[in-house]
């Protein structure tokens, strides 16, 4: 019922009639013979009248609403006798709206045809090796260059005071490099809020690993100067050429490009997105509640539903031209179109479901599954959909011949359409505590919860031991993100490469790969080191509480890392 202003005291008050809707079958000619008193001789006007197709408009895409999981419930197989309303009982079955109807089509069932798994091993099979696979040489190599240039045009006319520490820069080398990605690494596993603690000598912060790798200093001036493309070449922002992300594109890109050629996803794949925490002011921040990170910077990601390994990405950068089937279906057909026509299953939540994107998937023999918001495109008119009851424990099935939607309630509407799963139930392997009997749920509901969750689970890998620092830049924020989902990565192919005895931890295997980074190049130490407080001569050697980690060596005046550590990653990660 539509709202209304008070009416004004003078004016007569006119009753409120409540609203009734009538729904009549415009595709019977007899209806139109009665509404437009169409004699039986002139009936053929009222077939012509007839054949036109219901005006049913498609409804704009509100906020998204995210929820990735479906909980398991208790359920029983719908069947003809099941649906107890009688509103549903009196209707038949309609064709030829949108192509849905009542009943369910058995799936086609495609086999897998198509390579998985790791398809380039390091010759060492060593964490540094997996790493290299990720971020080659020629990509540190970029990084050390671009390093470089910004730190010489930022210096260049610059007046300094005596004491800044920007006196002190040289140029860094690639191994001074990877030697700083260590110990960013490190700082994920042991975190101090102040980057400048993990170099006190205060006895609550005492972490001379730190101080025998790099001076503090030293490692300010590169964060500091840290950069991944050459400004100059940076397109106006009012060109048609311009690019938000231009100062990580390349490197985006050729992460992108090492992620796709070291693994290929298995026969079940997932599509959702990845925040970048960031509250800074920039045009492309989105905002999205269901997500740890609320506000930041959305990456669009493609993962392995077994392994969560990450195979393609795109940034979202605001909004651009897209189809007539609008920017999800795009999104989707950009990430997926290397794994298509091989039989794989793509599983995606309500944000990019639609009946569109799943029919463009099966014409490319790829299956899908996900929850759908009912005001999609081409979906079933709402007359076609059974009302639901919080006591009802059946599934509603609509198909359109080939996908099948499937309804129930549970908490909430449930609503998901797939092309690879009919009403069929599967048992759980749990007991309902107060029946005692088997539960059982949707297939569907099944697959959905077991697949989907792989962005997710990347997410949440990338954020555990990461280096998280509050900057003014949040282009940095981005591609230690980026450097981080790498490092997963890695850690991803080594899982699958080694036996399962032999396989690190998550956390095992950061600390390895930072000792190995650490020690490609031999270091001086100017500092001198004090014990207590107390000077020491050049015959006393490291005080103890000073003395190197395993696999350091610290010599008087100066210390070098030895390059090869023998038995590296048993020794390690015991």
């Amino acid at each position: 019922m539509e709202s209304s202003e008070y009416p004004s005291t003078s004016a007569p008050v006119q009753p409120v009639l409540p609203t009734v809707q009538v729904f009549l079958d415009l595709s019977d000619p007899s209806t139109l013979r009665q509404l437009t008193n169409i004699s039986e001789e002139q009936g053929v006007v009222a077939e012509l009248f007839g054949n036109q197709d219901s005006d049913i408009e498609d409804i704009e895409e509100p906020v998204p609403i995210r929820n990735n999981s479906v909980l398991p419930v208790h359920r029983d197989r719908l069947t003809p006798e099941d649906d107890s309303d009688e509103e549903h009982q009196e209707e038949t079955v309609e064709e030829g709206r949108r192509g849905w109807r009542r009943g369910v089509t058995t799936p086609e069932e495609l086999p897998f045809t198509g390579n998985s798994g790791v398809t380039e091993q390091p010759e060492d099979l060593s964490p540094l090796g997996f790493l290299k696979l990720m971020i080659d040489d020629d990509m540190m190599e970029n990084i050390v260059q671009e390093t470089n240039r910004y730190a010489a045009e930022s210096l260049r006319g610059k007046a300094l005071t005596p004491k800044s520490r920007f006196k002190k820069w040289v140029d860094v080398t690639v191994q001074e490099m990877w030697t700083f990605f260590g110990l960013i690494i490190a700082m994920g596993l042991v975190v101090i809020d102040n980057i400048e603690e993990y170099w006190s000598s205060h006895p609550l912060y005492d972490l001379p690993f730190f101080r025998l790798i790099m001076r503090r200093d030293r490692f300010l001036l590169i964060l500091s100067f840290l950069h991944l493309a050459d400004n100059k070449e940076q397109p106006p922002r009012e060109s048609e050429n311009f690019d938000p992300i231009f100062k990580i594109r390349k490197f985006v890109t050729k992460l992108q490009e090492n992620f796709k050629r070291a693994y290929i996803p298995g026969a079940r794949v997932a599509i959702d997105e990845a925040m970048v925490a960031w509250r800074g002011p920039l045009a492309f921040r989105v905002y999205n509640p269901d997500k740890p990170d609320k506000f930041g910077i959305k990456i669009f990601e493609l993962c392995d539903s077994d392994t969560s390994y990450c195979s393609s990405l795109e940034f979202y950068t605001g909004k651009r031209p897209c189809s007539a089937h609008g920017a999800t279906f795009d999104v989707v057909s950009r990430l997926i179109a290397p794994y298509l026509e091989e039989g794989r299953t793509l599983f995606v939540d309500n944000y990019y479901t639609s009946p569109d994107l799943f029919t463009h998937l099966k014409e490319h023999k790829t299956l899908a599954c996900g929850t759908l918001r009912l005001n999609r495109k081409n979906g079933p008119p709402k007359d076609m959909l059974p009302k639901l009851k919080k006591a009802d424990t059946t599934t509603s099935v609509i198909t359109n011949g080939t996908l099948n939607l499937l309804r129930f309630y549970d908490k909430r509407e449930v609503n998901i359409l797939s092309i690879a799963h009919d009403d069929t139930m599967v048992a759980t392997g749990k007991i309902n505590p107060v029946t005692r009997e088997p539960i059982v749920k949707l297939h569907a509901v099944a697959d959905y919860n077991k697949f989907m969750g792989a962005v997710n689970r990347s997410d949440q890998m990338v954020s555990y031991n990461s280096f998280r620092r509050r900057t003014l830049k949040w282009w940095k924020k981005a591609f230690f993100h980026m450097f981080m989902l790498a490092v997963l990565n890695s850690y991803l192919l080594h899982k699958c490469s080694v036996a399962a005895a032999e396989a690190l931890s998550h956390r095992l295997f950061r600390r390895d790969l930072a000792m190995q980074l650490v020690a490609w190049a031999p270091i001086t130490l100017t500092r001198t080191i004090k014990d207590a407080g107390q000077p020491r001569t050049g015959d006393q050697g490291p005080p103890a509480a000073m003395r190197a980690p395993q696999g350091l060596t610290i010599a008087v005046g100066e210390f070098h890392i030895v390059n090869r550590l023998t038995s590296f990653s048993r020794t390690l990660g015991k």
